[in-house]
């Protein structure tokens, strides 16, 4: 009797067995469907190479400008192997206009880095970024829409000013998407970024001030934003933002995609960041479409101690570069492998981030520090190759958009090199 009794508990030990594994199949294969699932497989285009032309296809678009025309430009794009751009709308500007060939006047600024114009030149913004838009289009380049939020317009000298409220914001996009619906030109906008480095450019960054004290204060001036923008946050706080503060960025971004996810569900939104990913990530805001992210060189502790990087000025005046440029060639050969892995580590930072709200990563300005020049003092091998091992990561990191470098535009002279530009892009679109 005890020997049968035995055999009938082990049988029904090993059903109990059989059942636990049969019944724990449906949940591992769901999970292994939901490793291999691939947002990008069903996005079109399914891999973006990124140009970003911010707001110098307005300001460099005159006779005899970089950005003069449309057509050759964007086919030069082509011819580097990139499929899209990404640009500022001007929507703080656009609000303000009254007509569609209304024109400003874009002051003068020869040293700018990005952008530079000779003189006072005239602008009709509107009518300038429809025939941008329609060129585009025609040539199935996908755009990425932005904003920079920079003054410099005679004619409205407190632009940013104007813009405290929000929802004065949200009228003046409303305003940019309306006019390119109206011409049938949203169709090839992959997603719209409101604001470029929040908080760094934004309208709202006055506000945010008000609440505590920023460790890098916003600035109106566009060196001083992307300055504060490309630094390292140093602060002992387990957040940066105090919870005032996290409360009103945390209702902002997310009142703002939610508004214009319900007006416009044909479009994506997001807001781009540099700095406060801990932040932010910490709002768990699952709005975000894209989820779009910055990375620089020079967001090392390391990279910046060595280079002296944030001391040394940053135009396209006459300056003594020799030393700078001696410590980027130490800094290179002492520690390459550690600026590497400090890149691989926030790149995988950044992807479970991305699978966490389920948005696909993307960046459009990245890798090197965020200024560099053409002068006869610097070197642009080192810059090559480094930024060629970190467009590389872009695909190990499963990143839906990528971009060389932020300094893929006409006048700087690595525009010419066409084919560096279409070995990385190429190799990221294969990936």
């Amino acid at each position: 009797m005890h020997k049968y009794s035995y055999i009938i508990s082990v049988l029904l030990l090993i059903g109990i067995a059989l059942f636990s594994c049969t019944s724990k199949q449906p949940e591992a294969r769901e999970d292994q469907r939901n490793a291999n699932y691939d947002m990008r497989s069903e996005l079109t285009p399914s891999r973006l190479t990124i140009a970003m032309w911010d707001f110098s296809w307005l300001n460099q678009h005159y006779k005899g400008g970089f950005f003069e025309d449309y057509n050759k430009v964007l086919d030069e794009l082509l011819e580097r192997g990139f499929n899209t751009v990404r640009i500022d709308a001007f929507p703080l500007l656009i609000g303000k206009l009254d007509s569609i060939d209304q024109e400003v006047t874009i002051s003068a600024a020869p040293l700018e880095n990005w952008g530079a114009t000779d003189k006072d030149r005239k602008h009709a913004v509107i009518t300038e970024l429809l025939d941008f838009m329609k060129t585009a289009k025609e040539k199935n380049i996908s755009v990425i829409l932005s904003s920079w939020a920079l003054g410099g317009v005679l004619e409205f000298p407190n632009l940013r000013e104007d813009y405290s409220n929000p929802k004065e914001i949200w009228k003046a996009w409303e305003k940019v998407l309306d006019l390119l619906k109206e011409e049938d030109l949203l169709s090839h906008v992959v997603y719209v970024d409101f604001d470029q480095e929040f908080p760094y450019f934004s309208p709202v960054a006055q506000e945010l001030n008000h609440l505590g004290q920023l460790k890098s204060e916003p600035s109106a001036s566009a060196l001083a934003a992307m300055e504060a923008a490309g630094s390292v946050q140093t602060n002992f706080d387990i957040l940066a933002w105090n919870p005032r503060q996290m409360e009103f960025v945390r209702n902002y971004l997310n009142s703002t995609l939610t508004h214009f996810q319900f007006k416009y569900p044909e479009l994506r939104f997001t807001f781009s960041f540099t700095s406060y990913w801990k932040e932010i990530r910490a709002m768990n805001i699952k709005s975000f479409d894209v989820l779009e992210l910055h990375f620089w060189l020079s967001q090392s502790e390391r990279f910046n101690s060595r280079s002296g990087f944030g001391g040394i000025i940053k135009d396209r005046g006459n300056h003594d570069y020799k030393d700078y440029m001696d410590r980027l060639e130490k800094t290179i050969q002492s520690s390459r492998p550690m600026l590497m892995k400090d890149m691989h580590n926030r790149l995988a930072w950044a992807k479970e981030w991305s699978e966490e709200i389920g948005a696909p990563l993307t960046t459009t300005e990245a890798w090197g520090p965020w200024w560099h020049m053409d002068h006869k003092d610097l070197s642009w091998k080192w810059l090559y190759d480094w930024c060629e091992e970190s467009m590389e990561l872009s695909s190990e990191y499963e990143l839906w958009g990528s971009t060389p470098w932020n300094f893929s535009h006409p006048y700087w002279e690595n525009w010419a090199n066409l084919e560096w530009y279409n070995k990385v892009n190429r190799r990221f679109l294969e990936n």
